[in-house]
Order: structure tokens, then C-alpha cells, then sequence
């Protein structure tokens, strides 16, 4: 890959990477991290052919288990998980505040997460069902499934959020 093209494939897909590595980390530092591994790799190793962005998100996916099987890390309490996502400094919503998509982003993070990642790959990395269903090992029938209840549960959320804030 040339300078010119790698400028180009990492200002096109470096914001979508950083969305998708922060929904699987919940750290800005840990998703920056990720997704500088996955440029490195695309910049040595990416070959012609097949989808880029596809590829760009397999290796950031297996990056990401990479790194939780090096730095096995326990969570002893869950609670601390959703405390550090809801917090004014959560990394997701400052990216994405600008886009005026606060309250959705928040939802997709307490989406169970399978969901989560279909969503991500779906929107965030617009992937076809096809190439979603080979990163995830699943049909292409599955896929639809899970996004059409990603997409329910997303609209029960935020629904509830706003009667919730109505009151």
C-alpha cells in the first residue's frame, strides 16, 4: 500500500475503527491503541482484493482478542463497567457528541453484545450481512435477526428515556 492510498483507506475508516474499538473496550486509550495495531497491520500486510473495510474490521476484532487474552483482565464488579460508560468523560460520547447521537450511542452500549457488535458492524462500519455473518460465525439470517431486535430494544430504550425525562 502506498502513502498516498494508506492516507486515504485511514482518514476514510479511522473514526469508524475508533467507534468500533471504544463500543468493545470502553477506553479511549485501549480503542486508540487497537486501532493504531490495525493500521500498522493494514500498512504491512493488507493485499488486493476482498473488501478493505472488512478486513480492517476482522483485524481490529481479533486485535481486541488478542489483547484480552495478553492482558487478562477480571472484572470483580459490573457496576464499575456501567458507571465508567455513563460518565460525563465516557470516550464514545465525546466523539460522537457532535453528531447529536448521545442518547443512541448510549443505549447501543447496554445492548447485550451480540447485538452491540451487529449494530456496530452494521452502522458504524457499514459491513453487509454477509461479511457481518463470517466475522461473527453466523447465518446471514441471524444477522438480520439480531439487528431487527438490536433495533426494537434501541426503541424501547430510548423510548423509555424520553417518557422518563417527559415526567
Amino acid at each position: 500500500m502506498r502513502d498516498s492510498e494508506f492516507e486515504k483507506v485511514y482518514n476514510l475508516y479511522y473514526k469508524r475503527l475508533l467507534i468500533y474499538a471504544i463500543s468493545l473496550t470502553g477506553d479511549l486509550h485501549e480503542a486508540e491503541s487497537l486501532v493504531q495495531n490495525t493500521f500498522v497491520k493494514a500498512l504491512l500486510s493488507y493485499k488486493e482484493g476482498g473488501s478493505l473495510k472488512y478486513w480492517l474490521s476482522k483485524v481490529l476484532k481479533n486485535e481486541y482478542l488478542n489483547s484480552i487474552r495478553y492482558n487478562t483482565k477480571f472484572i470483580l464488579n459490573s457496576e464499575e463497567v456501567f458507571e465508567k460508560l455513563h460518565t460525563s468523560e465516557n470516550p464514545l460520547d465525546i466523539i460522537i457528541q457532535n453528531e447529536n447521537m448521545n442518547e443512541l450511542s448510549n443505549a447501543i452500549i447496554l445492548l447485550p453484545i451480540k447485538y452491540r457488535m451487529v449494530v456496530m458492524y452494521s452502522i458504524y462500519m457499514q459491513l453487509s450481512d454477509a461479511e457481518i455473518s463470517e466475522l461473527m460465525n453466523i447465518s446471514k439470517d441471524n444477522v438480520r435477526k439480531i439487528r431487527s431486535r438490536a433495533k426494537e430494544k434501541l426503541k424501547n430504550m430510548i423510548g423509555c428515556e424520553k417518557n422518563a425525562q417527559r415526567k
